[in-house]
This record gives C-alpha cells, sequence and structure tokens, in this order.
C-alpha cells in the first residue's frame, strides 16, 4: 500500500512539512548551496508519482525561500523524479541516495556537484521530518515498508 492515499494528503504532508521548515537554518543553507545559475528562477523541484505533485523551492523577491505546490512555470536548476514513496523514504533518511539513483529509484536532472555540497544541510532535515510526522500524528509513517 502506498505511503499518501492520494495528491491532497501528500501536499499536506511533505508540503505542510516544507512550510514548516522553510525559514530553518539547514534550508537556508542548503539553498545557499543550491543556488540556481542564470536562466533559472528556482533553487530544486521535486517531483512525485502515486500520487502526483510537483513541490518547487525559489527565492522571493524579499530574498526569503517559497515554495509551491503543484504546477508553476518556475524553472529548477535541478529536478529531483521519484515516486511519493520514495520521497517520503529520502526524507527520512532511510534511502541510500547512491544505490537510489544507481537503481532509477530517484532521477536526477541539472548539476549534481550543487546536490551533492547540499547533503550535510540535507541530513540535518531529517529528524525533522520525523518530528513532524509525530507533531502531526503520523507515526504511522515512521515505519518504512521495503
Amino acid at each position: 500500500m502506498a505511503v499518501f492515499n492520494n495528491e491532497e494528503e501528500m501536499y499536506s504532508l511533505i508540503g505542510g512539512f516544507f512550510e514548516s521548515i522553510k525559514d530553518s537554518e539547514p534550508i537556508k543553507e542548503m539553498m545557499e548551496a543550491l543556488e540556481p545559475d542564470a536562466g533559472f528562477n528556482a533553487y530544486v523541484q521535486f517531483v512525485y508519482h502515486s500520487p502526483e505533485g510537483k513541490v518547487t523551492w525559489y527565492e522571493e523577491k524579499d530574498g526569503s525561500i517559497g515554495l509551491i505546490c503543484g504546477e508553476t512555470d518556475l524553472r529548477a536548476e535541478l529536478k529531483f523524479e521519484q515516486s511519493a514513496d520514495i520521497g517520503h523514504k529520502f526524507w527520512l533518511g532511510e534511502l541510500d541516495l547512491q544505490e537510489a539513483l544507481a537503481r532509477q529509484l530517484l532521477k536526477a536532472e541539472g548539476p549534481l556537484v550543487k546536490a551533492l555540497k547540499a547533503m550535510p544541510q540535507i541530513e540535518k532535515i531529517y529528524p525533522m521530518y520525523r518530528d513532524y510526522l509525530e507533531k502531526t500524528g503520523r507515526t504511522d509513517l515512521l515505519a518504512v515498508k521495503q
């Protein structure tokens, strides 16, 4: 059975989580590492399948970090495409990134060097996702299905 029952639940949990941490220090540091080159106006986009969805991180006009859940015309330099289940497993810190890329469970588009530079910050986010699931009463999602 899928982790998320539908798109609304996925956006509520993953989007809600991202919204809750977007002003945190690890996110600010991660976005510094992912600063987009000319021609791009978003840091990173996560494309999810089963259910379908997109979450795009970008810089607001005032310099703060924004995110859009759903379709957007913003162009992200880095895109990561995966099933929503794989995305959930990733944010729990339970996914071997190299193995997922090799097995194409996670498809990356853009300069992976930037993504690798952001890994120390990303690793700080894993416990924040677990905490968010606990705070929102979704401890049922803490057990990762293999």
